[in-house]
């Protein structure tokens, strides 16, 4: 893959932004579902300030697990992953079977 442009990353920056904004937002409105503001505010919020900080230090793009590049495809439609698809499915399959062997 080739490295990101300064265009996308530039933006990515602009999207990240606004989707904390409207994401902080999100959270202020009444009658929101209080799982949904406490995911917000625990998880999302926190992914894509961390996102934000990536983009900053030039790290943005890169699989925090095997520091290969997210496909581009990926970031533009979740622009706050940290990792590629394969370790992503790792992590996930690795959740699982945590999950599964603490419930019994």
């Amino acid at each position: 893959m080739m490295p990101f442009s300064r265009e996308f990353l530039a933006d990515r920056g602009r999207h990240l932004t606004a989707k904390l904004r409207y994401t902080k937002k999100a959270t202020e409105r009444i009658g929101i579902l209080p799982a949904v503001k406490k995911y917000k505010e625990s998880e999302h919020i926190p992914q894509i300030i961390a996102a934000i900080k990536r983009l900053r230090d030039g790290s943005y793009g890169l699989c925090l697990d095997c520091q290969d590049e997210i496909h581009r495809d990926r970031l533009l439609r979740h622009p706050h992953v940290e990792r590629c698809v394969s370790c992503q499915e790792d992590l996930e399959t690795e959740k699982d079977i945590e999950r599964k062997t603490t419930s019994h």
